[in-house]
């Protein structure tokens, strides 16, 4: 992926940044709320919460504009006429790196619809563990699923178009 970073737009690499910087710290509130918390959230552990769903909004429209405003390359656009093998890759399928952000997006929307799946079946509804662990599941899935979706408009441009 270091060799497609440069072939990004420089407006594009702020707000990817924008959004694993976000995500990381969305994760990091979700995770405290989800650890630490007791049964009924302290006006802390509320403010984390709140932090944690901010930091998710502004993680996907950072990268969702990331994504958007980036132009799909073609396959004969490479960085340089001397990178032959990033050429040959675009030609042929996506790095296997991009295809893992793939697959780790689903694993991670899997983790989210199963906390959310077990918090609709409490009894007392979903708690706030449960709603904690489904953002961080979900942010997770989004900032993997989008950066999918940056890079494979730069590494596999002739794939889909």
């Amino acid at each position: 992926m270091s060799e497609m970073w440069p072939q990004l737009r420089p407006l594009c690499r702020r707000l990817a940044l924008l959004g694993w910087a976000s995500s990381a710290a969305g994760m990091a509130a979700g995770l405290t709320v989800a650890i630490a918390s007791g049964t009924r959230l302290s006006p802390t552990m509320s403010a984390m919460q709140l932090t944690s769903a901010v930091c998710m909004a502004v993680a996907v429209s950072a990268l969702v504009t990331a994504a958007a405003l980036q132009p799909r390359t073609h396959a004969g656009d490479a960085a340089s006429p001397g990178d032959s093998r990033l050429r040959l890759e675009s030609r042929a399928e996506l790095p296997a790196t991009v295809q893992s952000l793939l697959l780790g997006s689903l694993a991670l929307l899997a983790g989210a619809v199963a906390f959310a799946c077990v918090g609709l079946v409490l009894r007392s509804g979903p708690s706030a563990q449960s709603v904690a662990f489904c953002q961080v599941f979900l942010l997770g899935a989004a900032a993997s699923g989008f950066t999918f979706m940056l890079f494979s408009k730069v590494s596999a441009g002739g794939r889909r178009s």
